[in-house]
């Protein structure tokens, strides 16, 4: 029996790949809470990203809306206040929405629809991360060196700021679920490891120290297979300059036993809230998700971090437990835009404005979810050019304005090695992909212009807040006597 409005527990981690999850059939990282929730939960084996970076990212999970819809590009970019997220649906539709967490928001908006917030968000609330292209002609530039954080020398035991602020994220969700209110709720908690620094509590550490990682394998002509945007993403992330290193065996197996053991920590930290909802007796009263929202490279194809539209970059984990439902594996293609229409359908909330997901509740039930084009874009920092994915049954189309295309059959390619781009025998399928993205639905013309129009502008607003002192970093209440014994 489904309940009529089941309390909503939504849990996401940071560039979290499922390919090293145990829990989803992956090799590396124990995950003893996500495998047994997937044990009773619909499990979507084949879930993307809308795009494969933090804020555009997260932008879509809560609109339904693709990135180019909400106009949100980079790590910089705002969604417009006036866009409904599923925490206003849910909200009007009589949900308490509380977020304890990152959600990296940006611009003046810092709840989005949520009621309040239990912590302050770990990144800049400004328009500081959009930056442009590193110039062409200094063969040393880079916009970032993300390498240094992929080498086992930096790769250890230790404390961060990722994980204190973890651990004041999970204190707060379970403080709310000990005191959650008689009416249904949604609290959505956020955390931002396996992402890198892969500083990790000891004993999480310890567990990995003899693990068998998985490394990846690397053809011999690896580096004639890059696209055009596969160059423009590796030199973005310094490895034009360093990437030999990140090739390493033993860098390696350093980041991947890192992120192991971060995901671990996540995992322990899953099994501890749903932990609460048992001893509160709300555990079959509650529907749970998990999942992230985005991937990471590890070192596939000798790439690192995001921004990739590659399969350890673009896919993500994604269970669904609904109360009342049978567990069952769903491997169609499915998209992060799709939970709003989800947790709308599930509120049953009737004022909603026109969504591009859809609604995984029928599939949770058992019913043939639809074989659609399912889509993932970026077009910011690094790559400064509309760019897409299309995944539609085993086929898989990266499309990058104004430069050869690729196309991979990931039953036959998992590895996404052999370009069928241009092959006559896929002909068909290749047109049929190509018009997803060409066929206007999207204003590439307007993509173009916009991520490059609007750098000056964001650089006079990032230069006035910094001379006015001024920020939009979301302050919490900072009343905390109210939880204490005063009388």
């Amino acid at each position: 029996m489904t309940l009529r409005q089941p309390n909503i527990l939504l849990i996401m981690a940071d560039q979290m790949t499922p390919f090293m999850l145990e829990a989803c059939g992956g090799t590396g990282a124990r995950t003893e809470h996500m495998s047994a929730l997937a044990a009773r939960a619909a499990t979507f084996t084949n879930a993307y990203t809308p795009s494969p970076i933090c804020v555009p990212a997260r932008s879509c999970f809560m609109t339904g809306l693709h990135t180019s819809t909400t106009g949100c590009y980079d790590n910089g970019d705002p969604f417009p206040g006036y866009l409904p997220t599923f925490a206003h649906y849910l909200a009007n539709a009589g949900y308490e929405t509380v977020l304890s967490g990152k959600m990296h928001f940006i611009g003046a908006d810092q709840l989005h629809g949520f009621q309040r917030r239990l912590n302050t968000d770990i990144y800049p609330s400004g328009h500081l991360w959009s930056y442009p292209l590193p110039p062409e002609d200094d063969p040393d530039a880079k916009a970032f060196d993300f390498t240094p954080q992929y080498l086992a020398e930096n790769i250890g035991p230790g404390w961060s700021k990722e994980l204190q602020y973890d651990e004041e994220t999970h204190f707060r969700a379970m403080e709310y679920l000990r005191h959650a209110p008689k009416r249904p709720w949604m609290l959505t908690v956020s955390f931002t490891n396996p992402h890198p620094p892969y500083k990790v509590p000891r004993r999480y550490w310890e567990i990995y120290e003899d693990a068998d990682m998985p490394l990846p394998i690397y053809p011999d002509d690896m580096d004639d297979r890059y696209s055009a945007y596969d160059h423009a993403i590796r030199r973005w992330h310094g490895l034009h300059l360093r990437g030999d290193e990140i090739r390493d065996p033993e860098n390696l197996r350093a980041m991947r036993r890192g992120f192991a053991a971060l995901a671990h920590y996540v995992d322990d930290k899953i099994g501890e809230l749903l932990g609460v909802l048992e001893e509160a007796g709300t555990r079959d009263d509650t529907l749970v998700i998990v999942t992230s929202d985005h991937g990471e490279m590890l070192g596939e194809r000798g790439m690192i971090q995001k921004r990739s539209l590659h399969e350890w970059s673009a896919r993500i984990p994604l269970f669904i437990d609904m109360p009342g439902a049978v567990p069952r594996r769903i491997d169609t293609p499915v998209s992060l835009i799709d939970l709003p229409a989800t947790l709308i359908d599930i509120a049953q909330e009737t004022s909603v404005r026109p969504l591009e997901g859809r609604s995984l509740l029928p599939a949770i039930h058992g019913a043939e979810l639809a074989v659609i084009p399912v889509i993932s874009e970026y077009h910011g920092e690094g790559i400064m050019r509309p760019s897409f994915m299309v995944r539609l049954g085993d086929w898989k189309y990266h499309y990058c304005h104004g430069t050869p295309p690729q196309l991979y059959n990931l039953a036959e390619d998992p590895g996404e090695w052999a370009n069928r781009a241009g092959d006559p025998d896929c002909a068909e399928i290749e047109s049929t992909l190509n018009q997803v993205i060409t066929g206007g639905a999207f204003d590439l013309d307007r993509i173009a212009s916009e991520v490059w129009d609007r750098l000056p502008m964001k650089a006079v607003v990032n230069a006035a807040m910094k001379a006015n002192g001024t920020a939009w970093d979301y302050i919490p209440d900072p009343d905390a006597t109210a939880g204490y014994l005063r009388e």
